[in-house]
Order: structure tokens, then C-alpha cells, then sequence
């Protein structure tokens, strides 16, 4: 390394040309140093009265951004100061007349110079010199002779550290101007909420209003159960909306509150409906208790008290992954009189979560206004960070108290105590007493949460029945095949290993399940009216959180006999405005022509005209010659299937300039009849964006428009995301007798073609025409030993035969195609033969619809 020298030691011993020499080489390395460092831009004031290493110096720190002026001694570096400034000093300490430390403590006594860093050159190098400058004010300290690049390094971290002073002194006066601007700002934010606060309760008044119209008309159960739920939200949207607008009565203490009859249940079990799709969503369990001696009717703010509640229930399902949430309402301190009217009830209300938890020294936030745990969370999780605010503020101002507590990966318990005045009871609750019709009935309860069991076992029993709770399937299933006896059985939906679905299944094949009472629990957004639950044999569904009254209710249902199952629904109906509300450009890849023709009709419901492609090859070229935002592909096809036709799609839009056509984000939904474990993986791996599952319902399809359509207009493509899975397949078990079941699904014939006999006549003639003929190639191909035929021909025709609602050949081919996808085709001729015979029956069937042309050739 290049050691640059004070003149003392090197004119002392080298001759003028070894000098000479030295200074050449030291202006080369200065050359090679400036071309390799970034420099900070800099005025420099160089107090050195040796002109040889001023002009060494100065080489060295020569750059475009860096201008050295050079003063010989103090007077003229005080005198420098008097016009002008300077980023840093340079400063040798031996200087004739006024040294080095009597300058740098000029320079730092006065206001014009004070700031400006100095670092000293000089070839003293004793402890007590060093700290002696240091002491006065230097930023640095460098001996000579000394290294190079360290030098530059040294100055170029004090210069930067100076430019990060200024930085932080021009941000925080700009922050003290932006903050008086805030403060301006915020009362004019206040004075335009008041202003539209009119504007804002009008509309929402308008949705209650409308609600409690609804209400007084004739409903089903379900749908009063909707109405409630939509009646409900929007009270307590408008709620949310009236506490933001008044935020500012909340702070200065002004806001009123209302004393009126309050029935704690039905206020919590509001709060849980809110919040309960949610929660079905993440698979959360939603929970409460009453606890005994709470007094139900009381005085108080509905309105605020549910405001309360929806705010902490709703922050547990934002940070809450798995496990439940439960509320809790119990007697905080029972009262000395609790028979005096005018006594005050202390109640304790606390939401527990299974959550990410707090750590300890961030729980002091929680409650600040606009402010979360920390800056993370709230990227993360979103939310204003006000709500937990004004629950606390509500809390203290109706004379109570609000508190959390947390352990970090173990959730979180958010706690208030209210004090309320008992309201006079209202009539008798049915719901806290013996009932003579579930009195002494054994209960069975299976659920893998211990609370949902124990709330569960401890509220039936107050009904006088004896349940006994197990945590799985297998469990229950080991006491019934043991010879217990029970009168009924509720079964939780969502358990590991073995759902309710699977467990009512397998208590029917016992001898003493075959006809016990089932109640199955599923989770808010689980329709219970669907195929697979009324199948399974289920007396009746109840939807999570449990209510008790809902609970009795069913239970007296089943237990006396009376059929709970909701009235049949009317066939969904589509949105022929839709495409003009969410414009798509649609492509249809499918090689089956029945296919095609159906989709091609539910999509013209909705006011799309699809453009049809058969094959993987075709949808290239047709997203060549044209844009699209919308695919329904189809994954078997002939030449090329979906899944390679699906990453070609992708491998292009990695290429917009040679393929144009490409740059526009296509969202590729999967539309097949495969509905295999693993299927919709592939898909979903292969890049397409969603599933649907053959037979296709017409709410699906209008679901992932829905779903898709503001997607589609992005600039760029999204990834592939974990959307529900929209499996509505009608396939069985071929070991599964079929006799009972009619070959045709009329209903799903009228639903396709909306109960337009020319539709019907169309539809079925095309199904006929082209079956007839796959079936001879089917033939041919087993025959033939061709496995791929077979797979490829049997997949296609049990695609188009679900669609059109033929069940009872569905799994033949099914079975067909697995056996040929694993290479086998031992009974391929055998199933062939009842494919044909349910063909046979088919074509009898529907021979009264057929086009007359058709008609002959279906019985030739």
C-alpha cells in the first residue's frame, strides 16, 4: 500500500529525485483511486501549511464532486470562514503561529462553524494528543503516515454522517410544518364527516328499512334466517358508521347513551352471526356461554354493547388461524340484593382466541387510537386500528373497564366489565329448565373441540337429557359397536380423519345406527340442504355458533317426529345482464360437442357468447388470432389437453413481443369431469386459476365470473390461488345398486335447458346422435386392447352424460376409464356391455323428446 509521508521524515532522508518520483507515484494512485470509489460530494477546507502534501492531498481527493481549497495556516482558514462554508476540514495540527487545537476550538466556540465536522492530519501520534483533539470537537483522528484508501474512507463516513444530520434536521422541520398542516386537516376531515353523516345514514337506513319489510312477509326458515343476518349487519355497519362520525363526542366524553331492556343472549348470538361466515371460512369455531346467575334482561345500550363485542369477536377471527373463539358472559361480583331492582350487576364479558397472541410489551398499543401492535400486523392483517380503541373508550365511559391479556403463539383474551341495571323478565325461558320431551334421552356428541362438546353437554343437560361426548369418530363408533344405546347423535361436520359425513356413514352400517336420530354441525356458508348432507341420512343441520334456541328447537323437531327439511328451492336464476356488468371476452375449449352446446347455453344466460375451441391447439390459435379474458378449459382432449395447452398459454405470456395476443391476463378455469383426489391440484399446477367439476352448475360458473372478473383486467397475471374447490359431481360407486335410480335426471335436463321443450328436444337428440357414435368407437378401441382410446372415449362420454344429467351410466365408464388409466382393461368388455344396456334404456327414455329425424337411428 502507497503510505503518503509528512514532510519532516521525507525530505529529511530522500534526495530531490527520489521526491519527485514519490510524488508521481502518489498522483498515479490518486488517479486509480478516484476511478474505483464513489465520492461524496463535498467542499473541503485543507489547512496545511507543506504546499508538497497539499498538492498531494489535494490530487488525491480531486473529483468532480469534491472541490479542496487550501488554507496555509489559521488566519487564512478564519478568514475563509468569514465569506463562505465548508463541508468538512482537513486540519494539521503543527501550523506556524496559532496551531491546529487553537483553530479547531475557534471553529467550534463559534455558531458559524460549530456544525462543521473536522478531522486532523498530523504526525503526532500520542495517546494524549489524540484524545486532546478529540475532546475539543474533532470527528476524527488520523496519524501520519497514513493509508490511502482509509483516508478517503474516514472522511467519506463523516461526510455522510453530516449529510444524515442535515437530512434529519430538513425532515424534522418539514415534519413540524406537516404536523401543524395534519392538525388543520383533521378538523376540516371532522367538519366533512359531519357534513355527510346524512348523506351516509340515508342509504343505510334505506337497507333496514327495507329488511324489516322483508321480515314481515311470508319467508322460509332459511330465508328469515338471511333477512336476520343482512338486518342485523347493516344496524350494526350503520352502528360502526355512527361511532367513526362521533369519534370526537367519544373523546371529549359528550357521547349519549341509551337505557333500554337488553337481552344479553340474543345481543351476543347477533354478534356471532356477524362474524360467522368468517370464521366458517378460516374453519374457526365460534363459541359461547352464559354462565348460571347471569341476569339475562337487563339495562343498557344495545347498539353499543353489540358494537363491543362485534369489535373483539372480529379482531379474534382477523389473528386467529385455527382453533375457536370463544365468549363468555358471566357475574363478575354477585350483588348483596340481587332482588332489588335498583341493584347494579357487575357482568364480566371476555373473548378468548387459539390467535398469534401479543407479546407483552407491545399490549400497552392495543388501545391508542389508529394504532395496532405493530406496523407488521397491520400490513398483514389491515384493519384502521381504531376499533379496539373505541370499545375501550365505550367501556369507560358506560362505567366499566377493558383489559387484555396475552401469551405470545398461545392467543389472546380480551376482557370488560360492565355494570347494568336488571331489567323485569320478560316471560319464562323454556331454555334453563327441564323439558319433558328430551328428559332422560341419551345424547351422543362427537366433536374434536372439547369446548363446543362441553357447552354442548352442560346445556342439554339442563333439559334433563344425558349425553355423553366423544372427541372422534372412531370413539363413538367403538361405544355403539360395544352395544350402548343412544336416542340421538350430534355429529360435528369438520373433524381429522373422519367428518360427519364419513361417521354417519359408518354409524348406518351398524345395526344399532340404522335408524338413530342424526344432527349434524356444520359451519356458517355450509348449506345444509345440499345433496351430500340430505343423502347422508341427517334428520336436520344445525349451523354454527350453536344457539341454544335453535338447538331445543331442532331437538324437539327430531325427537317428535316432525320433518325439518327446507322447502324445495327454486333452479337458480342467471343474470342475463352480467356480462354487460362484467365484460368478458370467452373462450370454450371443450372437444365434446354436448359439452360445448351446454356451456355455450349457460353462458348465453349470463349474455356471453363464448368462442369455441376442441382441442388445446385450437385455443392457441384462436388466443393468436384474438384476446381473451376468460378461459373454461376442458383437461382431456385429443392432439393436445388442457394441462399442456394451459402452460403453453403461460410459456407465451412470458414472450408478449412475439406473441401479443398473450400480454393480457387470462384467467383459465378448469372445466372437466375429472374429479379424482389430486385433479384440481394438477390443474392448479399446470397454471390454471380455478376448478370446476362436471356436471357444471349454472351458480358456479356465474361464481368464478364473479369471482375472476376484476382479476381479468389486471396488467398482470396473478398466480394461480387457493380458491374453493367446486366439486358437484353426480358420479357414484359402481358397486353401489343403481336399480332405484332413474337413468335420466330430468330436473338437471330442465334446469340446462330452462324447461324449453325445443331446448330439450335439441339437447337430448345431440346427446343421443353423438353417444351412439362414441359408443362404437368405444367398442372398437377395447377390441382394438387401445388403452388410450378407451380411457380418452369413456372419459368424454361420462363427461357429457353427467352434464346432461344420465346418472346411471356415469360410473360405468368412469370405472371403464380407471381401469384403462391403470392399464387394465380385464372387464372392459363386461362394463362395456352395460354401458350399452344402459344406453338402450337412455334412448327409451327419451324417445318421446327426440327430433322425429332422430328417432330411428336411436333404435336402429
Amino acid at each position: 500500500m502507497l503510505k503518503f509521508c509528512a514532510r519532516s521524515t521525507v525530505v529529511g532522508v530522500e534526495s530531490a529525485k527520489r521526491f519527485q518520483f514519490v510524488i508521481c507515484t502518489a498522483r498515479m494512485k490518486c488517479v486509480l483511486i478516484r476511478e474505483t470509489m464513489n465520492s461524496v460530494a463535498a467542499k473541503i477546507l485543507l489547512v496545511e501549511d507543506d504546499p508538497t502534501m497539499a498538492e498531494m492531498l489535494g490530487e488525491f481527493f480531486r473529483s468532480a464532486n469534491t472541490t479542496l481549497t487550501h488554507a496555509h495556516n489559521c488566519s487564512e482558514a478564519l478568514s475563509y470562514f468569514r465569506e463562505q462554508t465548508a463541508d468538512l476540514v482537513l486540519l494539521d495540527l503543527g501550523l506556524p503561529g496559532l496551531n491546529g487545537l487553537q483553530l479547531l476550538t475557534e471553529l467550534k466556540s463559534s455558531p458559524r462553524t460549530s456544525d462543521i465536522p473536522v478531522v486532523i492530519l498530523s504526525g503526532r501520534s500520542s495517546p494524549p494528543e489524540i484524545v486532546r483533539g478529540l475532546e475539543l470537537g474533532a470527528r476524527d483522528y488520523v496519524t501520519k503516515p497514513f493509508d490511502g484508501v482509509e483516508l478517503r474512507a474516514r472522511v467519506n463516513a463523516v461526510l455522510a454522517s453530516r449529510q444524515e444530520l442535515n437530512y434529519l434536521k430538513t425532515a424534522n422541520a418539514t415534519i413540524t410544518e406537516e404536523r401543524d398542516e395534519a392538525v388543520q386537516a383533521l378538523k376540516r376531515k371532522a367538519e366533512f364527516l359531519a357534513n355527510m353523516s346524512h348523506e351516509i345514514r340515508t342509504p343505510m337506513n334505506g337497507v333496514i328499512s327495507m329488511a324489516g319489510l322483508i321480515l314481515e312477509t311470508p319467508l322460509t326458515c332459511d330465508q328469515r334466517s338471511y333477512v336476520d343476518t343482512i338486518y342485523s349487519s347493516a344496524e350494526s355497519l350503520l352502528t360502526i358508521i355512527n361511532d367513526i362520525l362521533d369519534f370526537s363526542k367519544i373523546e371529549s366524553g359528550k357521547l349519549d347513551f341509551e337505557s333500554q331492556p337488553v337481552d344479553l343472549r340474543t345481543c351476543i348470538e347477533e354478534a356471532l352471526d356477524l362474524l360467522g361466515a368468517k370464521a366458517g371460512e378460516k374453519q374457526i369455531d365460534l363459541v359461547y356461554q352464559i354462565e348460571d346467575g347471569v341476569p339475562l334482561n337487563v339495562l343498557g345500550d344495545v347498539t353499543r354493547l353489540r358494537q363491543i363485542v362485534v369489535n373483539l369477536i372480529g379482531n379474534s377471527v382477523k389473528f386467529t388461524d385455527r382453533g375457536e373463539i370463544v365468549t363468555t358472559v358471566k357475574v363478575a361480583a354477585a350483588p348483596k340484593n340481587p332482588e332489588n331492582p335498583a341493584t347494579q350487576w357487575q357482568i364480566h364479558f371476555s373473548v378468548r382466541d387459539t390467535g398469534i397472541g401479543i407479546p407483552p410489551e407491545r399490549l400497552s398499543k392495543l388501545f391508542s387510537p389508529f394504532v395496532q401492535a405493530d406496523a407488521s400486523t397491520a400490513r398483514h392483517f389491515g384493519g384502521t386500528g381504531l376499533g379496539l380503541s373505541i370499545s375501550r373508550r365505550l367501556v369507560e365511559l358506560m362505567g366499566g373497564k377493558m383489559w387484555a391479556e396475552s401469551t405470545p403463539g398461545n392467543g389472546s383474551t380480551f376482557q370488560f366489565v360492565l355494570p347494568f341495571q336488571a331489567a323485569p323478565q320478560k316471560s319464562v325461558s323454556v331454555l334453563d329448565h327441564t323439558q319433558p320431551q328430551l328428559a332422560n334421552l341419551r345424547l351422543l356428541i362427537v366433536d374434536d373441540n372439547p369446548t363446543n362438546c362441553r357447552i354442548l353437554a352442560l346445556q342439554t343437560a339442563k333439559w334433563g337429557m344425558k349425553a355423553r361426548t366423544a372427541s372422534s369418530g372412531e370413539q363413538s363408533l367403538a361405544w355403539l359397536r360395544a352395544g350402548e344405546k343412544f336416542d340421538l347423535a350430534i355429529l360435528d361436520m369438520q373433524m381429522p380423519g373422519m367428518d360427519g359425513l364419513m361417521l354417519a356413514s359408518e354409524i348406518r352400517k351398524l345395526p344399532s345406527g340404522c335408524a338413530l336420530p342424526l344432527v349434524l354441525l356444520t359451519s356458517m356458508g355450509v348449506r345444509p340442504d345440499s345433496p351430500e348432507f340430505v343423502n347422508a341420512g341427517f334428520a336436520t343441520c344445525l349451523t354454527k355458533p350453536i344457539k341454544p334456541a335453535q338447538l331445543f328447537e331442532s331437538l324437539i323437531r327430531v325427537v317428535s317426529g316432525i320433518s325439518t327439511a327446507p322447502a324445495a328451492k327454486a333452479a337458480p336464476k342467471l343474470d342475463p345482464k352480467l356480462s354487460a356488468r362484467l365484460p368478458l371476452r370467452v373462450l370454450l375449449c371443450d372437444d365434446n360437442l354436448i359439452n360445448q352446446k351446454v356451456a355455450t347455453r349457460l353462458l348465453g344466460q349470463m349474455g356471453y357468447t363464448p368462442t369455441i375451441a376442441g382441442n388445446g391447439i385450437e385455443a392457441l390459435q384462436a388466443i393468436e388470432a384474438s384476446r381473451f379474458d376468460l378461459i373454461f378449459m376442458d383437461v382431456m382432449m385429443p392432439g393436445m389437453d388442457g394441462l399442456d395447452a394451459t402452460r403453453e398459454i403461460r410459456q407465451r405470456q412470458q414472450h408478449p413481443a412475439t406473441h401479443k395476443n398473450f400480454k393480457s391476463p387470462m384467467i383459465i378455469v378448469a372445466m372437466t369431469a375429472s374429479a379424482m383426489p389430486g385433479d384440481r391440484e394438477r390443474c392448479l399446477a399446470a397454471g390454471m386459476d380455478d376448478y370446476l367439476s362436471k356436471p357444471v352448475r349454472p351458480e358456479d360458473v356465474r361464481a368464478v365470473i364473479e369471482r375472476w372478473a376484476a382479476k381479468a383486467a389486471l396488467d398482470t397475471v396473478t398466480p394461480a390461488n387457493d380458491s374453493a374447490s367446486h366439486t358437484a359431481s353426480l358420479m357414484t360407486q359402481t358397486d353401489k345398486p343403481m336399480n332405484d335410480v332413474p337413468p335420466i335426471d330430468m330436473e338437471r335436463l330442465n334446469e340446462f335447458t330452462e324447461g324449453d321443450p325445443a331446448n330439450l328436444t335439441e339437447l337430448v337428440t345431440l346427446y343421443v346422435q353423438q353417444t351412439k357414435k362414441q359408443l362404437e368407437q368405444l367398442g372398437a378401441a377395447i377390441k382394438a386392447a387401445d388403452v388410450t382410446a378407451v380411457r380418452r372415449i369413456a372419459h368424454s362420454c361420462a363427461g357429457a352424460s353427467a352434464t346432461c344429467g344420465m346418472k346411471r351410466i356415469v360410473p360405468i365408464l368412469k370405472e371403464l376409464e380407471r381401469q384403462s388409466d391403470e392399464g387394465k382393461l380385464v372387464k372392459a368388455e363386461e362394463l362395456f356391455l352395460q354401458v350399452n344396456l344402459e344406453f338402450e334404456l337412455i334412448c327409451s327414455a327419451v324417445t318421446p323428446y327426440l327430433a322425429p329425424s332422430s328417432t330411428s337411428a336411436s333404435t336402429a
